[in-house]
């Protein structure tokens, strides 16, 4: 299994959500740590290893690190022009 770690960003983010949305994207973040690859994850373009997740309107965009088995949340984020910009 991997290990979840939060950019500064994302952790600010996740405080700043109510808390039902908060539990939701909390379960989210377990099944990305169970498999980052897993059929509900979408590759962003552009990236190699920077996958989203879709939870209602909001996004989780992660990065794996395969050798040393970390997921980096990047941001989580209402879906808009600028989400997948970095």
């Amino acid at each position: 299994m991997f290990e979840v770690i939060f950019s500064p960003k994302s952790n600010k983010q996740i405080k700043e959500l109510d808390d039902k949305t908060k539990k939701r994207i909390k379960e989210a973040i377990l099944k990305i740590k169970e498999n980052p690859w897993h059929k509900d994850t979408i590759k962003v373009k552009g990236y190699e290893n920077i996958r989203r997740k879709r939870v209602g309107k909001f996004r989780i965009l992660y990065f794996i690190d395969k050798k040393r088995k970390e997921i980096l949340i990047i941001k989580i984020e209402r879906r808009d022009e600028q989400t997948y910009k970095f």
